[in-house]
């Protein structure tokens, strides 16, 4: 049964020449997963958010959205449930239809306790205290956080912060649940358990769920619809494995679908029908799907055949690394908050001319920590940090962006941090302005600044979108603008805080090879992400932080081939026979070799 139609919606944003929604026709049925996919600005963000009036971006709507939910309400309902125009819908049937949970849960807590958190939105709308207290426990023993109500939601990790958040809106009991990118700042484990949780509220609760998401190795399996966008229009709509069949399986798509398609593209007519009309979309199905492949027979070990991509590092071996120049060193970095428990303890490592290096690890290790030592927002407790050969000790050396009157230091001369939330480097009301402004005061003349500023558009992919004001770009180009705006400075060392967050599939290529060019050109990266496939693809060396140290320092390959969890779902589906394989497309040829011999 219907309960949300998108008819002929259009909309435009203020001054800006093109639809970020084109003719959007849609319908959403009562009780569905709906996942929205697609690549980024391509309207995913504004499409659900015309479903919230309270954050709805300014500009002009056409066409029409009809709600089916409230045939309860005679004012609306004509005995034929014919639905109302969504903005006929009063503020509290709106308070509970719809919640909302984004991308960043800190920028969504609004008190300092876990218990009145889940409070806050049944406080502003009147509910007695005795529901209250019914639906607190209730919501606290279906997700399993009695323990947490009397902390202090700062003292939580960003995937409790995340699952409090998810609490304190179902605990409003919302007909649908609308999400953009909730797990984009959640590292692997958090992120699998945070979607379990929304698989729990679908299939338990029977509540609708609308989610906005770039990394579909987990979610794409959960959905029981899939919208693809693509510039501002629906591209195509259906199950799971019959839009996966319209994209052509392209990259991007879960891991195991294109592994299993590749494969059977290359054996041609040979494969038994169950392989064909049953493709895998998560990991357990993927390993399945070799087991028939492959009869159960044991694989050659990978160390005989080995594979070649294109799109990945070459391996360097640890020994060839440490012939090279060190950029950055830290030894024994100690810091707490507040005299309270170390967040760093003993943290050493070091990074090298022309390194990408990727760190990753769970949410609350002290990776964000680190990076803010190392840009000067924070000063150590004990240790040292060296930086181009020399230590350093204060924000005297540190790049300033202006502020308005409130500078921000970004890193040492030489050294520029890319923050996790792009907009802290945002100033300006355009897009042009946001580059030129780096640029002010710098020893160019006017036409050198403009065409530094077209080749950054060009190079960053915003070409076209120089008078659009900054947060009304999505949350993947306001990553990549923030960047161009780092890269204007030439830095020589650049710190990057999930970078690729917000990115689609081909935009993190795309800036995974920018920063694979600009090492080559001996510029050195620190990357914290938990963005694996992005590190198994790009990253020189990987690092595993836990518990304020650094645990486990690796080569890529031999880093995530050792590893259960923190590794690709490539390698997850296929190391019972290629236990060496990280990226999809070395599956694909080793499964092609062993099948041929």
């Amino acid at each position: 049964m219907a309960l949300i139609r998108f008819e002929n919606v259009n909309f435009t944003y203020p001054g800006a020449e093109n639809k970020a929604l084109d003719n959007i026709n849609i319908e959403i049925n009562d009780g569905d997963f709906v996942l929205i996919c697609g690549p980024s600005g391509c309207g995913k963000t504004t499409l659900i958010k015309q479903l919230l009036p309270e954050i709805c971006p300014y500009g002009h709507r056409e066409g029409r959205i009809v709600y089916y939910g409230l045939a309860h309400n005679p004012d609306v309902y004509d005995g034929q449930n014919k639905g109302c125009d969504l903005d006929e819908l009063s503020p509290r049937d709106l308070a509970r239809t719809f919640g909302f949970v984004g991308q960043n849960p800190q920028n969504q807590m609004v008190t300092d306790k876990v218990w009145h958190e889940l409070a806050f939105g049944m406080e502003n709308i009147g509910t007695s205290q005795e529901i209250m207290e019914r639906r607190i426990a209730e919501i606290c023993e279906f997700f399993g956080m009695q323990s947490w109500l009397n902390k202090d939601v700062a003292s939580l990790s960003g995937g409790e912060m995340q699952m409090v958040h998810l609490a304190a809106v179902m605990v409003m009991e919302p007909r649908v649940l609308i999400l953009d990118e909730p797990t984009g700042q959640l590292d692997p484990l958090a992120a699998r358990n945070f979607l379990d949780m929304l698989a729990r509220i679908n299939q338990e609760l029977g509540t609708t769920i609308i989610l906005v998401e770039h990394h579909l190795e987990e979610a794409y399996a959960m959905a029981d619809m899939v919208v693809a966008m693509d510039e501002a229009s629906v591209k195509c709509v259906g199950n799971p494995r019959d839009v996966a069949g319209e994209l052509g399986f392209r990259a991007g798509l879960p891991s195991a679908l294109i592994i299993a398609k590749s494969v059977l593209d290359g054996a041609g007519e040979k494969m038994p029908v169950n392989l064909i009309d049953d493709l895998p979309l998560n990991v357990a199905e993927g390993q399945k799907w070799l087991r028939r492949l492959f009869h159960e027979r044991t694989s050659r070990s990978t160390h005989e055949m080995v594979a070649h991509t294109a799109d990945r590092q070459d391996d360097v071996s640890i020994d060839q690394i440490q012939t090279w120049d060190v950029v950055l060193k830290t030894q024994e970095l100690c810091f707490a908050y507040d005299e309270g428990k170390a967040v760093l303890q003993d943290c050493s490592f070091s990074i090298f001319r022309g390194e990408i290096f990727t760190l990753l690890g769970g949410n609350g290790t002290g990776k964000s920590t680190l990076l803010k030592l190392l840009s000067t927002t924070l000063k150590p407790a004990y240790g040292t940090i060296e930086v181009l050969g020399r230590k350093l000790g204060g924000f005297k050396d540190s790049i300033q962006l202006k502020r308005k009157g409130d500078k921000t230091p970004l890193g040492y001369e030489g050294m520029v941090l890319l923050p996790q939330d792009p907009m802290a480097l945002f100033t300006e009301i355009t897009v042009w302005d946001e580059l030129k402004e780096v640029l002010d005061g710098l020893p160019y003349s006017f036409d050198e600044k403009n065409g530094l500023i077209a080749g950054m558009l060009e190079q960053i992919r915003l070409t076209g979108y120089e008078k659009r004001h900054p947060y009304d770009l999505s949350g993947g180009q306001q990553q990549m603008l923030a960047i161009g705006k780092l890269l204007l400075l030439k830095p020589r060392i650049i710190l990057m805080d999930e970078p690729t967050k917000g990115l689609d599939y081909d935009r993190k290529i795309a800036l995974g090879h920018m920063i694979a060019e600009l090492a080559s050109e001996g510029i050195s990266f620190l990357i914290v992400s938990h963005d694996i496939e992005f590190a198994a693809r790009f990253a020189h060396r990987c690092g595993l932080m836990h518990d304020g140290r650094i645990v486990a320092v690796d080569r890529a390959k031999s880093f995530f081939a050792g590893n259960s969890f923190f590794t690709t779902a490539a390698n997850r589906m296929a190391r019972r026979y290629f236990p060496e394989a990280i990226l999809p497309e070395e599956v694909i040829e080793l499964c092609k070799k062993e099948l041929v011999e």
